[in-house]
């Protein structure tokens, strides 16, 4: 794997020097631009691609989540590290699959594990997408604490969120990943669809779907699993259903 490519975006200058420095001591980072504004930012992610960005949360005009947030739709598979000077962002930060959150003062060997936490992330990533497109390969790799699953996209009913976890669901069974659902949506095929904010759910193998007053669910055949559909992605959900 080539160099890393890293962005770092702070309001404070000297906050950028510093972690411009860390970084460029490891072999293998690059830092490829800077952005003082959540503006900047955006259009630097937008221009560049980068492939980690090192984010400070406490930004004058949009926070470091929202911004990231705007960033990841651009850009999915952005590995992101938050900076900060107090921890009461955290779960947000998590809830965005963060790679890492670093408290200020950061601490050089710190930011060289979260450097080598992305890295990692990003490695695994790009094995997966080899092993897509390799002729013969039809399952996709999960990683389950210290367990790798391997599931062809049709044994999964839908995946569904639980605080900073997701949650795969199969007919019998279910496990834990850290990924978030916008990262599995982007690595399974089109039969998925984001029925609910926390929900995922494989259509062709929903075989019911009841209306349970303000939501419905959808059931699936020898299963008694359920998977949640909002009012607002019902329509939606009926179309791609009957196509």
């Amino acid at each position: 794997m080539g160099e890393m490519k890293v962005i770092i975006v702070d309001d404070d200058a000297s906050s950028r020097t510093l972690l411009s420095h860390f970084t460029q001591l490891v072999p293998d980072y690059h830092v490829l631009g800077e952005a003082a504004s959540s503006k900047e930012c955006i259009e630097l992610v937008k221009q560049e691609k980068p492939d980690i960005a090192l984010v400070d949360i406490g930004m004058p005009d949009l926070n470091g989540v929202e911004t990231m947030k705007i960033c990841k739709e651009v850009h999915p598979s952005l590995q992101v590290i938050f900076t900060t000077g107090h921890d009461e962002y955290a779960i947000d930060a998590f809830d965005l699959a963060a790679v890492d959150y670093l408290v200020k003062p950061i601490e050089r060997v710190r930011l060289f594990i979260a450097l080598e936490k992305a890295k990692k992330s990003i490695q695994m990533v790009k094995s997966l997408e080899a092993k897509k497109s390799h002729k013969g390969i039809n399952k996709l790799l999960f990683k389950s604490n210290q367990t790798f699953v391997y599931l062809a996209p049709n044994e999964i009913l839908y995946i569904e969120k639980e605080g900073r976890k997701s949650v795969v669901h199969t007919e019998t069974d279910q496990f834990e990943t850290m990924e978030s659902l916008l990262e599995m949506e982007e690595r399974l095929p089109d039969t998925f669809f984001k029925t609910h904010r926390s929900y995922l759910v494989n259509l062709q193998r929903v075989a019911k779907i009841e209306s349970l007053g303000e939501t419905y669910a959808a059931t699936f055949p020898q299963s008694e699993k359920k998977a949640y559909i909002s009012k607002l992605k019902i329509n939606e959900v009926h179309r791609l259903m009957g196509t």
